[in-house]
């Protein structure tokens, strides 16, 4: 009597418990006696009570636990709030299931897959079946006592695999988020076998995949919890895609520092200069390093080196070059030596404004646009002057050329007007002959080419071709005078 009151207060309640891994673990075989029916718990401890079997029971067989009725070695029932080791469980032990009597045909139905059977047993709001007890029932307990019935017939029937059976309980009427007593829904029972079809049938259908047991278990984690990976990969799918469709595009979300000064947005357009605006995105003077390295007190370094900025101002760039090795400069910090800064307070400047900046930058500017100018313009004059020297160098050098050519030509031409003339006097009076170094186009063109690659001028080609067709015209006419 004092070992079951321990292990009473040591339990503390009945609710079952979800257990992913037991010490101790072994194994029993269940067995469902209206079909015969046998099944295996793998998973199974001395410490667990007899309701986290039936748990457990539940979802290898498909049986809500509101109708189970377990028995061990006797026909007697096991209590909900005994654990194994008190009811001498051992391993590959076989645990006889029973359901209550009222439910027996009905799950000798279902798990024979005969639709008309299951629907005479009423599962149906609109069905005359009735029982000695559901005779005295008032019309709202019979309607909660039917829609159990269909609610078992759905859970064992998703359990089961029939698929037909499945969608004809939803169509007539059967709740397919209706829990049973701990909690499950026809989706875990479908989800604890890793039947992906019967999942997405109910999932169809209206199947809340979010739905929690007792145990705070749900589909995808009952599946996860058995192993079938399948089954957890369309449950997690389809619950992204639940999530996806709920989710609605936020309005008024606040713009972070950095976005309010966007190039998208036109605030950069403002402003003197169009110029561009910057924004810090932390605080000023908030420290900006890590918060190991905050210091603990004193002034923020943020705030130091603005005001040594602001009352000294900043090293000229002249001042800052006849420095010497041993004289300091300002640090990282921007911190300087008292005597350094009293030497070095002549040579301080105060920093350009923007205008100043810009009108200096307008004036480099135009600095380099007249360097520009005046380089384009010694270009120029150097080039002509080179070409007038080289004109005079080839003026020189083509007066000699132009006599020897100009004796040259006389020559030719007095030797082709003899042979012309003597090529006239020998026609009749009515015939001409082509003229020969007559300065036409065509003689102008050839001249201006010069020479060809092999050496011979155009124009000396150009008189040969005329004297040969004067030749030929004349031998021509001679034989027409000698026929005659």
């Amino acid at each position: 009597m004092s070992r079951s009151r321990n292990i009473l207060t040591k339990k503390g309640n009945n609710k079952p418990k979800s257990c992913k891994s037991r010490g101790n673990a072994f194994s029993l075989h269940v067995i469902l006696k209206p079909t015969e029916e046998k099944f295996m718990l793998k998973d199974v401890s001395y410490s667990m009570t007899v309701a986290q079997l039936k748990e457990d029971v539940e979802f290898a067989t498909g049986i809500p636990i509101s109708i189970q009725r377990l028995s061990y070695l006797d026909e007697g029932e096991l209590q909900d709030n005994t654990d194994l080791k008190t009811n001498d469980f051992v391993p590959e032990g076989t645990v006889r299931l029973k359901v209550w009597h009222m439910y027996q045909e009905l799950v000798e139905a279902v798990t024979s897959n005969d639709i008309d059977w299951v629907f005479r047993l009423g599962v149906t709001s609109s069905s005359d079946y009735h029982t000695p007890a559901s005779d005295y029932m008032s019309k709202k307990l019979r309607k909660e006592w039917l829609e159990d019935r269909a609610l078992i017939a759905l859970c064992l029937a998703a359990h089961r695999g029939h698929e037909d059976l499945v969608v004809s309980l939803i169509e007539y009427g059967a709740d397919v988020n209706k829990q049973t007593a701990t909690g499950k829904t026809p989706l875990h029972f479908a989800s604890a076998v890793g039947n992906s079809k019967i999942v997405n049938t109910l999932l169809q259908h209206g199947a809340d995949i979010n739905a929690e047991d007792h145990s705070g278990n749900t589909a995808l984690s009952v599946s996860e919890r058995f192993g079938h990976q399948i089954c957890s990969r369309t449950l997690f799918q389809f619950q992204w895609q639940q999530r996806a469709k709920n989710l609605k595009p936020s309005k008024n979300i606040p713009l972070l520092a950095h976005q309010y000064f966007d190039s998208n947005l036109p605030v950069w357009k403002r402003g003197t200069s169009a110029q561009i605006y910057v924004s810090k995105i932390l605080k000023p003077g908030e420290f900006e390093g890590t918060s190991l390295s905050a210091p603990r007190s004193g002034k923020h370094p943020s705030l130091a080196r603005r005001e040594l900025r602001d009352a000294t101002f900043f090293l000229d760039n002249s001042s800052v070059s006849d420095v010497t090795p041993g004289q300091s400069s300002p640090t990282d910090s921007g911190l300087l030596s008292s005597a350094d800064g009293k030497k070095h307070l002549t040579n301080l400047k105060k920093p350009l404004t923007y205008q100043e900046w810009l009108e200096k930058q307008n004036e480099m500017a135009k600095q380099m646009a007249l360097e520009k100018k005046r380089q384009t313009i010694e270009h120029i004059k150097q080039n002509s002057e080179e070409a007038d020297v080289s004109q005079e160098e080839n003026g020189e050098f083509g007066s000699e050329k132009w006599l020897e050519n100009t004796d040259q030509g006389e020559t030719e031409k007095s030797a082709q007007d003899m042979l012309l003339s003597a090529h006239q006097s020998a026609l009749p009076g009515d015939c001409s002959l082509l003229p020969v170094h007559q300065d036409g186009a065509l003689r102008m063109y050839l001249r201006s080419l010069g020479k060809s690659s092999s050496g011979v001028s155009y124009e000396e080609w150009l008189n040969e071709k005329e004297m040969e067709i004067n030749r030929l015209f004349l031998q021509k006419n001679s034989n027409i005078s000698g026929s005659v």
